[in-house]
Formats: C-alpha cells, sequence, structure tokens
C-alpha cells in the first residue's frame, strides 16, 4: 500500500499498515495458524501489494502483487466476501495456488474495506493442527478484522479531518490577504480618480486648442496616452475590490453560457481575425448559470489567450456538462505558462506582462468570481506548446 487512502499523510499510512499487519499477527496467534500475508490496495496501480508475510519457514516471497480478481487475493476482493476455504482440491472457487505451496489445504481469506472503499486482503493458512479451519476461526477472524478496519476509518478520517481544517485555514488567509488588498485599493481608486478626471479633462482641452505639428502637442499627447494607462489600472483595482469584497447576489438572475462566450468574443472581434482561429465545442444544448460576474472570467481567459498568440494560432472552447456541474475549457497554441510560476497567476498584481499590458489583477479578480460559484479555475501549460484555462460551475448554480 503505497497510499493507503490518496491524499493522507505519511505518518497515518505507516498506522494503519501497522495496525492490519498485528491484527494478522494476533488472528494467527488465536486461531494457531503457521501462516498469514496481509497484501495492501495501492491506489495507482490498482493492484493487491504483498506488505507482511509471517510463517514458521521464514519465506519471504516479496513483490508479489494481484489485480483485482487475480488469485486467491484479487478475487476475494472481487466478490467481497470472506471465504473460508476447508480443502483448495474440492473448493471449485478456486485454482490451487502457484506461488508458494500451502503445508495444508485449508485457509481464510477476509477482504479488508473502510467507508471510503477497498483497504486490502488478508490471508490465513496452515492452521497447526494440520486440520481444516473450522467457522468458528472464519467468525473470529472477520470479527477482528471488522474491529480493525474501524480503526483505521477513524484514523483516516482524523487525518483527513485535519487535511481540511488545514486547506479551510489556509484558503481564509488568502482570502483576507485579498480583501485587505481589496479595501486598500478601494482607498487608492478613490484618492487618485478624482485628481485624475480633473488632469485628463484639462490635457484634452490643451490639445483640442493647439495646432498641429507643434512639439508641445506631441508631448502632450505621450502625457494624455500616460494618464489613461493610470486610469485603467484603477479601474482593475476598483473592479477587483468591488469582487473581493462584495456579498454574493441575492438575485436569481440567469444567463446563457454560450452567449457570454460569444460577447466575449466580440470584444476581440479585430484581434481574431489576425490569424486566430476559434473552434467551439459546445454541447447542447447548453444550460444557463447564475449571473454573478463569469462574462469577465471569459474575457479575461480570451484576452490572455490571444497575447499569449501574437503570429497566430488556435483557440479552442468546449462546455462540458456533467454530474458536478458544467466546465468551461480555453485551450490555446500560444507560449504557455512557466511551471515556476504557474501556482502564483492567480495571485493579486503577479503579471509576467509589461506595466503597459497589463496590471496582474484579471486573473485574481476572475478567481475570486469563480470562488463565489464555490468552483474551480485550474490551468495546464506546456511551454511552446500553449495553456488549457478550465472553470467549473458547480451543479447547484446551474438554472
Amino acid at each position: 500500500m503505497k497510499d493507503c487512502k490518496k491524499n493522507v499523510g505519511k505518518d497515518v499510512r505507516n498506522l494503519v499498515k501497522n495496525l492490519l499487519s498485528e491484527t494478522l499477527r494476533d488472528i494467527m496467534s488465536i486461531v494457531k495458524a503457521d501462516r498469514g500475508s496481509l497484501f495492501l490496495f495501492d491506489s495507482k496501480t490498482k493492484r493487491l501489494v504483498l506488505d507482511a508475510f509471517y510463517g514458521v519457514n521464514n519465506l519471504n516471497p516479496g513483490g508479489i502483487e494481484h489485480r483485482i480478481g487475480e488469485g486467491v487475493s484479487g478475487k476475494v476482493v472481487s466478490i467481497k466476501t470472506p471465504v473460508l476455504v476447508k480443502d483448495i482440491n474440492y473448493d471449485l472457487r478456486f485454482m490451487r495456488p502457484n506461488a508458494y505451496k500451502y503445508v495444508t489445504n485449508s485457509f481464510i481469506s477476509i477482504p479488508l474495506f473502510d467507508s471510503h472503499g477497498l483497504l486490502g486482503v488478508l490471508n490465513i493458512a496452515d492452521k497447526s493442527s494440520g486440520k481444516p479451519f473450522s467457522e468458528k476461526d472464519l467468525t473470529f477472524a472477520v470479527t477482528l478484522c471488522r474491529y480493525a478496519c474501524l480503526l483505521a476509518d477513524n484514523l483516516l478520517h482524523s487525518e483527513r479531518l485535519k487535511q481540511e481544517r488545514d486547506d479551510f485555514n489556509r484558503h481564509k488567509q488568502i482570502l483576507e490577504k485579498y480583501a485587505s488588498v481589496g479595501k486598500l485599493a478601494a482607498g487608492i481608486v478613490h484618492e487618485v480618480n478624482n485628481p485624475l478626471d480633473g488632469i485628463i479633462r484639462y490635457t484634452n482641452m490643451l490639445l483640442f486648442q493647439m495646432e498641429k505639428n507643434l512639439i508641445s502637442k506631441e508631448y502632450l499627447v505621450e502625457i494624455k496616452k500616460g494618464l489613461n494607462k493610470i486610469a485603467n489600472i484603477t479601474k482593475s483595482l476598483r473592479e477587483f475590490s468591488r469582487q473581493v469584497n462584495s456579498e454574493r447576489s441575492g438575485e436569481n438572475i440567469y444567463v446563457y453560457v454560450d452567449s457570454l462566450i460569444e460577447n466575449a468574443l466580440e470584444v476581440f472581434n479585430v484581434a481574431l481575425k489576425n490569424n486566430i482561429k476559434v473552434e467551439k465545442r459546445f454541447k447542447t444544448p447548453v444550460p444557463r448559470v447564475k449571473d454573478l460576474g463569469l462574462s469577465h472570467v471569459f474575457i479575461n481567459i480570451i484576452k490572455n489567450a490571444l497575447d499569449a498568440m501574437p503570429q497566430g494560432g488556435k483557440l479552442e472552447i468546449s462546455i462540458d456538462v456533467n454530474g458536478a456541474g458544467m466546465e468551461i475549457r480555453f485551450s490555446d497554441t500560444g507560449r504557455g505558462v512557466p511551471e515556476e510560476i504557474k501556482e502564483r497567476i492567480f495571485e493579486p498584481f503577479f503579471t509576467t506582462k509589461s506595466a503597459e499590458e497589463g496590471t496582474g489583477l484579471g486573473l485574481a479578480i476572475s478567481k475570486e468570481i469563480v470562488n463565489k460559484y464555490e468552483g474551480r479555475i485550474s490551468v495546464q501549460s506546456v511551454c511552446g506548446k500553449g495553456s488549457a484555462f478550465a472553470v467549473l460551475i458547480p451543479k447547484k448554480y446551474l438554472g
């Protein structure tokens, strides 16, 4: 069992392995068995892997693995029922095992399950007296295994609760950081916008009054460009602050996702004609979704895709609906995102673009919007081959 359960700490996995191993030894001692083995389920390879073996001859058959349904252990797991074999020569359920020979023909095999699924399988063989194992032996072994599985389940459950609590606290800290940044942004925007509006207005008046071809007018044009960039930054800051600090909308306004995507593409209509091929794969009918600002997410992802393909390329947009909800996927053939910064691209003010090209707030705002849906936004990327952004909206927000 390389990982008894996915996402569970190594220390807890070892505790569970030791618990099941000790249970095997206790059963062997009580029912007077000379051999016993414990196979644990590896969720990555989907195989049963020999973890512990005890025998009077110190046999060490290391490296044994079984697929589900293969060998005695694999078959017992597939039927999910404890098995007592009194004489394998006359038991039609199993062929005589070839890995190693039993001293006697009788054995007990018990699948081990907790509330989340398969843990492994426990086998005992070779009763010291030479007689077959009895129904009483089976009942005792099954009872002890059930108690062991309950203990293992409690250990694993406690570890999962700890992980969930750690994840919650980590997410809470991020939200608090975003909220602080959002409040700071709101204050900055308020203080900057008032004088900025006046400066832009007077700059436009001067430009209107000046004659053409004057060097001073060219300077004013450059000043105006810089002021417009500042205005765009404050606009992004205001939007970030609004998304971070606003409560979920109580209004049940629903929009069609395919329409939102079409509108987002229309924003970049000119850029899309520049050697960009768009392929849309929408599974019909496309459901509606509660409007919490998803349009901003689509516009930002599409803009980033176009920026990553300055020489042209292909943008694929797909909508898939399943039991979990709706997944909207945007795949481009652009430059891709380097692995070392992939985890940071959703942080506020983090950007690889120049100050003229971006503020580093677009994806941060997008993530906050998706969080309001209790959804998920993720990215897969390979440098030089492109990126794929996926947005998952849970089923309860679909209309």
